[in-house]
């Protein structure tokens, strides 16, 4: 039986090494993304222009897709964007969408309580 080329067993190596670091990649962001979101100041915060969409449903623990529908986003980009861009590109005031976030996510609150 012939030993494997250095090449091949390079390859293995290499290969092995990359799905070693992808592996600790996503367990680092796993554990980073729990001890995030098990900080109490993290939920329910006020929603504040920085924030995307997607932070403000994660926050309140509400589908996204709730939020998005609710405010009518689906037809612009679906890119990140932070509750600032939206007002500007809507042309209203962000306390305006403020006050349209926190009255979709009341009204989703009281749906899930009946």
């Amino acid at each position: 039986m012939s030993r494997p080329s250095p090449i091949s067993r390079w390859l293995v190596r290499a290969g092995f090494a990359s799905a070693l670091a992808l592996t600790l990649f996503f367990a680092v962001r796993l554990i980073m993304g729990a001890i995030y979101w098990n900080d109490p100041s993290k939920i329910d915060q006020t929603p504040a222009g920085w924030m995307p969409v997607g932070y403000v449903a994660r926050s309140w623990e509400m589908p996204r897709d709730v939020l998005i529908d609710a405010l009518d986003l689906a037809s612009m980009p679906r890119r990140r964007r932070t509750l600032e861009h939206i007002a500007e590109d809507r042309g209203i005031p962000l306390d305006t969408l403020v006050t349209e976030i926190m009255a979709v996510i009341e009204h989703h609150r009281e749906a899930r309580r009946d």
